[in-house]
């Protein structure tokens, strides 16, 4: 039976799995996407796999001044720290046997585009912070706990908390998208 939505059999079983077979735990997360050029609609396309079948994501350029059609990048970056640092949470709550009854999250980030314009030097990302709002069946300490454990365990905050090696690769198709030209 689940606890707060968690399918506690299947995380489980994984990391019963991790722990007979620890290259069970290392695989590569991957996402294509493609830049659309049609005025007026989304930039960016993805189409993600998911259980019952293609989930498409779309993206507009950022959102300097106003909305886009739809979200923009830093929109997306924001929703993977806030779902993967409360998804962490609400999972140890789970296997801890702490029922809870509601959690909201907000992830900040102070942002300064001063160097994407080339008018300075000033860092990018100025700070981010996350902000939980958590009811349940458990005491202040749990929870603080948990706050404590989600921080150290989330592969979202992990990346911004420590310096993730990183390799770009340029492919040039050709002139005008024609290969090798």
């Amino acid at each position: 039976m689940p606890l707060n939505n968690i399918d506690l059999q299947q995380v489980r079983e994984y990391r019963d799995l991790i722990v007979k077979d620890p290259k069970e735990a290392r695989f590569t997360a991957k996402v294509e996407g493609e830049w659309l050029f049609e005025e007026g609609g989304p930039q960016f396309r993805s189409r993600v796999n998911v259980r019952d079948g293609v989930y498409p994501m779309e993206a507009s350029h950022p959102n300097f001044m106003k909305a886009g059609v739809c979200p923009g990048p830093m929109a997306f970056g924001l929703f993977w720290f806030a779902a993967c640092y409360t998804s962490t949470f609400v999972t140890e709550a789970a296997m801890r046997n702490i029922r809870l009854t509601s959690v909201r999250t907000r992830v900040e980030a102070d942002l300064d585009y001063t160097a994407q314009f080339d008018l300075g030097d000033t860092p990018l990302i100025h700070g981010y912070r996350v902000i939980m709002e958590v009811a349940g069946e458990a005491d202040d300490r749990a929870l603080h706990d948990l706050k404590d454990y989600a921080l150290d365990k989330c592969m979202g905050m992990f990346t911004i908390r420590n310096a993730i090696p990183l390799d770009v690769e340029l492919k040039i198709s050709g002139k005008n998208g024609t290969p090798g030209s």
